[in-house]
Parts: C-alpha cells; sequence; structure tokens
C-alpha cells in the first residue's frame, strides 16, 4: 500500500490539472486584491478594505469542502476510463487499501494547494490594502481548523463515490445531495414540523451545509461565525469528526463487498 501511495503522491504532483489549479487560485487571490486595491481610488467605493477580502472566504466555508471534492475528482475521476483501478487490483491491491491510498494522496494534494493558495491571499491583503472592517485575519485563520475535519469527510465522501459509481456525473450529484440539497431539504422540513417536534430540526442544525449559513452572520457591517466561540468551534470539529467516521465505514463497507 506505501508503494501505491508513493506512486499517486508523484503522479498527483505531477499532474498538469493540479499544477494549472495552484496557479489558477495563486493568480485569482492576488488579482482580486490587487483589483480592489485600484478600485479603492474611487469615490464611494468602500469594498477596498482586507475586511472585504477575508470576508469572501469567512462567508464561505464550504468553499473549502468544495475544493476539496474537486481535487478528488481532478486526480480520480478517470480511473475507470483508464483503468488504472484495475490495474491496482491486479497487482493485489485490495479496494479497501486503494481507497484508504486516495484518500490520503487527496488530503495531501489539497493540503499543498492550500499552503501555495493562503499566503499569497493573506500578504497580498496586507500590503495592498488597508485594515479596516469587521472581518479580521484572525476570523480567516480560525476557519482553516474549524473546516478542515469537514472539507475532509466532503472529500472522503468524494472519493466512495468515485469508487461505487462508475458515472462520473452521478458521483457529483449524489455529493451535493448529500452534503447540501439534503441537509438544507432537512431544515426546511424540521422547521415546519418544529410545532410536533424538534427533533427533525436539531439533526439538521448539526449538518455543516446548515450550520455554516443560519449560525453566522458575515458582511460589511458586522463578522459573526460560528467558530469564534468555544461551543461553536466545537460543534464544527465534532461534526466533522462524525462525517469522516460515517463515509470512511461506509466506503469500508461498500466497498468490501466488491472486494468478495
Amino acid at each position: 500500500m506505501l508503494n501505491y501511495i508513493k506512486s499517486e503522491l508523484y503522479r498527483a504532483f505531477h499532474s498538469k490539472e493540479i499544477h494549472e489549479t495552484a496557479i489558477v487560485l495563486t493568480v485569482l487571490v492576488f488579482l482580486m486584491n490587487l483589483i480592489l486595491r485600484l478600485f479603492s481610488s474611487m469615490d464611494h467605493f468602500r469594498y477596498g478594505i482586507t475586511s472585504f477580502s477575508y470576508s469572501m472566504l469567512v462567508a464561505g466555508p464550504m468553499i473549502y469542502c468544495y475544493g476539496a471534492g474537486d481535487v478528488a475528482v481532478m486526480l480520480y475521476e478517470a480511473d475507470n476510463r483508464n483503468g488504472t483501478r484495475g490495474n491496482s487490483i491486479a497487482c493485489g491491491i485490495s479496494r479497501i487499501e486503494i481507497f484508504a491510498g486516495k484518500c490520503i494522496v487527496s488530503l495531501l494534494t489539497s493540503l499543498g494547494i492550500l499552503l501555495i493558495v493562503m499566503p499569497v491571499y493573506i500578504v497580498s491583503a496586507v500590503l495592498l490594502l488597508p485594515k479596516e472592517g469587521p472581518v479580521e485575519i484572525k476570523d480567516l485563520l480560525l476557519e482553516i481548523p474549524a473546516v478542515s475535519l469537514v472539507a475532509v469527510a466532503a472529500l472522503i465522501l468524494a472519493i466512495v463515490l468515485l469508487e461505487v459509481y462508475d458515472k462520473v456525473l452521478v458521483s457529483i450529484l449524489i455529493w451535493l445531495g448529500l452534503l447540501v440539497f439534503i441537509p438544507k431539504a432537512l431544515l426546511l422540513a424540521g422547521m415546519y414540523l418544529s410545532d410536533q417536534s424538534a427533533i427533525l430540526l436539531n439533526i439538521a442544525r448539526w449538518l455543516p451545509a446548515n450550520f455554516f449559513s443560519v449560525e453566522m452572520q458575515v458582511n460589511m457591517s458586522e463578522c459573526i461565525t460560528i467558530w469564534s466561540t468555544p461551543e461553536g468551534m466545537a460543534k464544527c470539529v465534532i461534526s466533522g469528526v462524525l462525517g469522516i467516521l460515517i463515509f470512511s465505514i461506509a466506503g469500508v463497507l461498500l466497498l468490501r463487498k466488491r472486494d468478495i
């Protein structure tokens, strides 16, 4: 398995798509801050400050999940088409070992992209924009540990679906359904049935897509993040750990059936 991970890491870090993604994201965050700087000289333009720049990410924590899922798709969406998985299985590597290896490689690749993009984001904002507004750099930095485990869970789910389904589009739609659409539907149903029972609403409030939106308020006037309190940070961490356990166990059970 170790050799499989090494070979996949080599492939990932020499992937043209991964290189292009890292470059494009780095250029985009720098250009965003540069454009905010250039437009700040215009009358009545109040967005050329660090707060607005940071809020682009702080207000949307699910961006980390989308990024992690995208890395998984870039690395492994062609496995069925190219027969890569079949070759690995023929070499004596089990589907569960392949699954674990892909999760590790995707995680390290995502971390590598983050370590490239985030410093450019922060440094360019600090150097180009005045430090003003409610959203501060600590809100952005605390977002990373708060969202990281949830993003890992989203990445594992993406790998599970890519391993189970042959069609990438099916995997993406189910991924979006489980992480976004179903949680929103449960929240609406829970609010509608709250007079009869609060169980469904309480469950919905523990789903990241819901508490990242309902329990946060980030704009030009205020910055209320869920991870700004110990209780909120704990909720993010616990939700991420539960997601990792649930999706990992589901992946092992589904792939073990295929090995039998």
